[in-house]
């Protein structure tokens, strides 16, 4: 290694982290990701999003690996080495009261998503498509407004709601709270009318601890860097936590330290701290 003799893995959330909200990657984040990687530490993704979301541009970019869904999914070396999936029953319970409650809502898996025709109408206002666009076979978020997938409650991980009454949150909360974590949702501009509901224990920080403990990598060795309230977790986790300038209050409470701002080249001066690049 060319800056520092101590190896780390370093776990990157994607929104907000290394994405800004108008889909744009500051040249600066992308040559330290690269950058790190040529220094021999290891980089991961690690995301909310499943990887049917993840767009290719991110992709592109260069990782070692990706903690996918909010911890339900870890892939490493071409190889998915983690899935932890909801169990059929408790996945038919989250359906009918997400309806139950008049809210949109799309089913997540690993390779699978069932979105309903409101969720695919919220996305495209999102996206900025026109009513009827079916949108795209890329990867990212338009790979949701095509074909419905037909329904399967045992591929299903985690789902996320919306609705048009900033109370969406707490009426799931009310409801599913005590057998689901339920967390705020991350699209910009939504706040408490949406959310995301997943089994309880899987978040990014477990999904991590299980990897390192795969690879028999210290956790004081690695370091997460996240913005939003489903990065908790793995800020908590791992040896070093890092919020990003732009992140929530909780995440900078639950972080060691803040950077810069994405826009002001947050995670490149993260990684020249830390001696990464």
């Amino acid at each position: 290694m060319t800056r520092s003799s101590r190896r780390r893995i370093v776990f990157l959330d994607i929104d907000g982290t290394i994405l800004d909200h108008d889909g744009t990657i500051p040249a600066s984040t992308i040559a330290a990701i690269r950058g790190a990687r040529a220094n021999g530490h290891l980089v991961f993704l690690a995301t909310g999003r499943t990887p049917l979301e993840i767009d290719e541009k991110v992709t592109d970019i260069g990782f070692d690996g990706i903690v996918a869904g909010a911890g339900a999914f870890v892939e490493h070396d071409g190889a998915w080495v983690v899935e932890h999936l909801m169990p059929e029953d408790a996945c038919r319970r989250l359906q009918e009261e997400l309806e139950a409650l008049g809210l949109d809502y799309v089913l997540q898996g690993r390779e699978y998503a069932h979105p309903t025709p409101g969720m695919q109408a919220r996305l495209r206002q999102q996206l900025g498509l026109p009513d009827g666009d079916p949108g795209t076979a890329e990867r990212g978020l338009g790979r949701y407004l095509g074909e419905i997938a037909p329904l399967r409650h045992d591929l299903t991980a985690k789902a996320v709601f919306s609705g048009d009454d900033l109370g969406a949150y707490d009426a799931v909360v009310r409801a599913l709270g005590a057998e689901f974590t339920v967390i705020t949702g991350t699209i910009p501009g939504m706040g408490t009318a949406s959310g995301e509901v997943s089994m309880p224990g899987v978040t990014k920080g477990s999904a991590i601890v299980e990897l390192l403990d795969r690879l028999d990598i210290d956790i004081a060795d690695a370091v997460a860097i996240g913005d939003n309230n489903n990065d908790l977790e793995m800020l908590e986790a791992v040896g070093l936590g890092i919020a990003m300038g732009n992140g929530t209050l909780e995440a900078k409470e639950a972080a060691d330290e803040v950077t810069d701002p994405l826009d002001e080249g947050g995670l490149a001066n993260a990684f020249r701290r830390h001696s990464l690049i």
